[in-house]
């Protein structure tokens, strides 16, 4: 989005020159056309002697505007930055003429489409061309649809808007939005587009920004895989106790079926009993469900979903996760949660899988302790400011001081089949839902683990900043 509104800022700077020249305020120079690849500044005649010679500078990008202008354009922007919007909204509202547009295109630093109000492309600039493997005189007159095939519901958005008041237009920046691109060549990429309304010739025109985004793309697809795969790996390891936790319902639900066979057998039929061992049936089969659920949950492999969230909740499904390993390694799970907190914005998913690692670490930490000593105690409190704060603590045997600075860097591990991937995968979804991760030993023995996340207006302030 820096990159766009650092184009609506020379878009504006254009045109805001355009109209200084126009007013003859820069009378002083004006620009003689080229002819060995240079563009060369002038005075008019009659002007100071001393500005007689002509000042010959390079081209830029074949735009013909030269680095001089390039140097006092940006002098201008500093400037304009400082200009309310409602001052660079009216400016963009100055009708340019098509002389004038094609230079300001190409003086965008990023590719940009202008379309007519039907989404028909007006022009393209090379950057345009380049990106998507056109050249510029290929794109004028082909509709947007041909650039971005989900065309229909986006392209038509701001001209649709500008075309019901013409005389007004409907200036300034749309919000930037995520789309696939298709190149030339049939291959989707995925870019950021934005749209920017102004008119040319008295017409509603619309600029669209396009920012190729592909390696932004690979990088957060490789980074939730990763996170999947970990999820797979955490579950993988409670594999004996999720087999527990569904042999219960089902052996349940066996009994109750056998039992349900020798009532029926007998004559009279006692229909009470058969109606209360359905009952039970029903009950055992609705908690083996809610295991898998569970447990499909956490192994889904999907899209990031950022929505409001019981932080409560997300705790109780993990623990629910880890009962049955708890009780085998014989360590008590106890809870002390604040029920009246409020939501934080995130995603469900990733927020567990912390959850379940965090827990998963408290349990080995305790392999070592005497019986009577094993519990891992979760708590949830409001950490003041907006803040919650989530804190597992072991009574294990603490974190020595070279592993407390190191346990959130990728690929240490102080375990014998661990990859050291756990804890950073942690500590960057933490850090990307603009919350944070650490851990202290305790006072008196084992470790705490920490986690603070905004909630209520804080979250909804920093959701709009989320970027999976």
């Amino acid at each position: 989005m820096t990159i766009v509104m650092s184009a609506l800022v020379i878009l504006n700077l254009a045109i805001v020159l355009w109209w200084l020249a126009r007013a003859d305020i820069f009378r002083k120079f004006h620009v003689v056309p080229p002819h060995t690849g240079k563009s060369q500044w002038t005075s008019p005649a009659g002007d100071n002697p001393s500005h007689s010679q002509p000042v010959v500078v390079d081209r830029i990008g074949g735009t013909g505007i030269s680095r001089v202008a390039h140097r006092q354009a940006h002098g201008v922007a500093a400037r304009l930055r400082g200009l309310p919007r409602s001052r660079t909204n009216a400016l963009a509202e100055t009708s340019l003429p098509d002389s004038n547009v094609e230079d300001m295109m190409e003086l965008l630093p990023l590719p940009a489409v202008m379309l007519g109000e039907q989404g028909f492309i007006a022009r393209a600039n090379a950057q345009t061309a380049t990106l998507l493997g056109y050249t510029p005189n290929e794109l004028p007159g082909k509709h947007f649809r041909l650039l971005i095939p989900e065309a229909n519901g986006i392209a038509h958005d701001v001209p649709a808007v500008s075309s019901q008041n013409p005389a007004r237009g409907n200036h300034g920046a749309s919000p930037s939005r995520e789309q696939w691109a298709r190149r030339s060549d049939g291959k989707d990429i995925r870019v950021d587009l934005s749209f920017e309304t102004l008119r040319v010739n008295g017409r509603n025109m619309t600029l669209a920004f396009i920012v190729d985004r592909t390696d932004r793309y690979e990088l957060n697809r490789n980074r939730q895989d990763l996170m999947h795969l970990s999820r797979v790996s955490t579950m993988g390891q409670l594999t004996a106790s999720l087999a527990h936790e569904l042999n219960q319902p089902l052996t349940a639900i066996l009994s109750n079926v056998q039992a349900a066979q020798r009532f029926m057998a007998r004559d009279p039929v006692d229909l009470d009993e058969v109606r209360e061992i359905l009952d039970d049936v029903v009950k055992d089969d609705h908690r083996a469900s809610e295991v898998i659920r569970r447990i499909r949950t956490v192994v889904k492999k999907g899209d990031v979903d950022i929505a409001p969230l019981d932080l409560a909740c997300v705790i109780r499904d993990a623990v629910f996760l880890l009962r049955s390993n708890a009780i085998l390694r014989g360590v008590r799970v106890t809870l002390d949660i604040d029920s009246a907190l409020q939501p934080v914005r995130g995603d469900k998913v990733q927020l567990q899988q912390v959850l379940l690692n965090l827990l998963l670490n408290a349990l080995d930490a305790m392999d070592a302790s005497p019986p009577a000593d094993r519990e891992v105690k979760v708590t949830l409190k409001s950490d003041g400011h907006d803040r919650v704060r989530i804190a597992v603590r072991d009574n294990g045997h603490g974190l020595s001081a070279d592993r407390l600075d190191r346990i959130f860097k990728p690929f240490f591990t102080s375990k014998p089949q661990g990859l050291g991937l756990g804890l950073s995968i942690c500590k960057s979804i933490i850090d990307t839902h603009h919350g944070r991760l650490w851990a202290e030993n305790n006072v008196d023995r084992g470790a705490t683990f920490y986690v603070t996340l905004p909630a209520g207006t804080l979250a909804e302030q920093d959701t709009l900043r989320y970027q999976p």
